[in-house]
């Protein structure tokens, strides 16, 4: 171990670091006080003998200057003291003197203070490793658990928040744009149209969330199924007493729960309509009170709400209040039916096969072109939530490398005994030519004369039978492409299944 030894006195500075030699150690002696304090502060010295009276600077002053100073004040001081110092001494250890050495010292105690020093500064420099070691491993850990953190955060937003968000069609690209608009503005109230199936809790999703890391609450209540009776404790909360059965110290209601997050109405057209005025107030004055309660609590998150309803007509009739309704229309969104946007089918039935095949470890790694063109003129009058189940169900039921035909018969059975219902009063595509009704008779009945011109059809002056001209016609389409039933299907504009339907019906009759 080095130790810096300091006395004025050459004789017994000469003999002190001979022991000191002899133990084993490393001395330097110096007698001037000033030296010394200018190599404890530049070299380290674990351990520092010093008498305490000296010239110029005494003992007590050296350890008062290598106890303040930042790169020596590890380094244990011993003071050399005689009998008549004992009382500077004890000053000393209070000052932070490690120990003190009585004159004449004796070999064997300052083999032991010397010993102790060296066990002392042993555990001084293996704490300083470990306190490094320590903020290393601290350090690292805290990287690691950020980076946990953003993983949590990402999957949660994955499954809590928007995940993939498919859209294809002009009409949902420009929605999207919309929604962005909207999520940078958090005062501005939302109202998402559309008929079921169609994504409108996608979209306040990402009314909410848009492109950033939001990490405020999506709140979430579903208007119909809550009690008329129970909606205004539900969505304002109650004060202790406010009504029979209330809880004693009183309920936050979702109006609070949301802080500044996003609350989401779904199907509002059910909400009570004695309801309505206080929900107006509350998007216009920001503020609201509890049940029972005197208190105004300040409103600070987003209002989205979502209706499946002719929320119009239920306004010109008066089952909703006109004045909510436009202050709703400020940020209005109307998500198209799926059959008004084919580019989505597309996309979509291929994300939900992609998900499905490895959810179900199935082989499935496409759709084929005959399949898709049967997805694609579905009317599909659940929508996406309605394609999403097909695909599910098809890939549940079968596995094979192409989706074909035969997997989605299920489909049209239902569609059959299901037709679609029409809730927005838009056209729905016209119904497949390709039925299984019979014709009248029995049998199919031959074509009369009629032609087609630039006009339209010409139609003959006697009464034709639809199901023979049907017939006709799909025999012409296969024999004009020597009964490749794919080609003549996309010829007729059909699917192929409709196609093999057909044909299988004219065989049985």
């Amino acid at each position: 171990m080095r130790i810096l030894v300091v006395d004025d006195n050459i004789n017994s500075l000469q003999s002190l670091c001979l022991v000191l030699k002899d133990l084993g150690h490393e001395p330097t002696g110096l007698q001037n006080p000033t030296e010394a304090l200018a190599a404890a502060q530049a070299g380290r010295y674990p351990l520092v003998i010093t008498d305490i009276r000296m010239p110029g600077m005494d003992g007590l002053e050296l350890l008062s200057a290598i106890k303040s100073d930042t790169a020596a004040r590890q380094s244990d001081v011993v003071l050399i003291t005689g009998h008549a110092d004992m009382t500077t001494a004890v000053e000393a250890l209070r000052k932070g003197a490690y120990d003190y050495l009585n004159k004449p010292i004796n070999a064997r105690e300052l083999s032991a203070v010397v010993d102790r020093c060296a066990e002392h500064q042993a555990l001084i420099t293996e704490n300083t490793l470990l306190r490094t070691d320590v903020d290393v491993v601290i350090d690292i850990a805290t990287k690691e658990l950020q980076h946990d953190l953003d993983s949590v955060r990402h999957r949660l937003r994955e499954i809590e928040g928007i995940g993939l968000v498919i859209a294809e069609s002009p009409a949902m690209c420009s929605l999207m744009q919309e929604a962005a608009i909207l999520h940078s503005d958090p005062t501005v109230a939302v109202l998402i149209e559309g008929e079921t199936g169609t994504g409108k809790e996608v979209f306040a999703r990402y009314v909410h969330y848009g492109d950033d890391k939001v990490t405020t609450p999506f709140m979430a209540i579903n208007c119909a199924a809550i009690p008329h009776e129970l909606f205004e404790s539900e969505l304002f909360g109650h004060e202790p007493g406010a009504f029979t059965g209330s809880r004693a110290d009183g309920s936050p209601g979702k109006l609070e729960q949301a802080g500044k997050g996003t609350l989401f109405l779904d199907e509002v057209a059910e909400m009570p309509l004695t309801l309505q005025p206080k929900l107006l107030r509350v998007l216009e004055e920001r503020s609201f009170y509890r049940v029972g309660g005197v208190k105004k609590r300040e409103f600070l998150a987003r209002i989205v709400c979502a209706g499946n309803r002719n929320m119009p007509e239920m306004v010109a009739k008066g089952a909703f209040r006109r004045d909510l309704y436009h202050r709703l229309q400020v940020g209005h969104l109307l998500i198209p039916p799926l059959r008004e946007r084919p580019e989505d089918i597309r996309a979509l039935a291929e994300h939900f096969l992609r998900r499905e095949s490895l959810r179900k470890k199935k082989s499935f790694t496409g759709i084929a072109p005959a399949t898709m063109a049967a997805l694609i003129h579905y009317p599909w009058p659940g929508n996406v939530r309605e394609l999403e189940n097909t695909l599910e169900r098809a890939i549940l039921m079968n596995n094979a490398e192409l989706l074909r035909p035969e997997h989605i018969q299920f489909l049209f059975h239902q569609r059959n005994t299901q037709p679609p219902v029409n809730t927005w009063n838009t056209p729905l595509p016209h119904e497949d030519i390709l039925t299984d009704a019979a014709t009248p008779g029995g049998a199919p009945a031959t074509a009369p004369n009629m032609s087609l011109t630039q006009n339209g059809i010409v139609l003959p002056s006697e009464p034709i039978q639809l199901e023979g001209i049907i017939d006709s016609i799909v025999l012409a389409a296969l024999d004009r492409f020597e009964g490749n039933k794919s080609k003549a299907a996309d010829y007729l504009g059909i699917s192929r299944f409709a196609l093999h339907r057909r044909v299988q019906h004219k065989d049985k009759n």
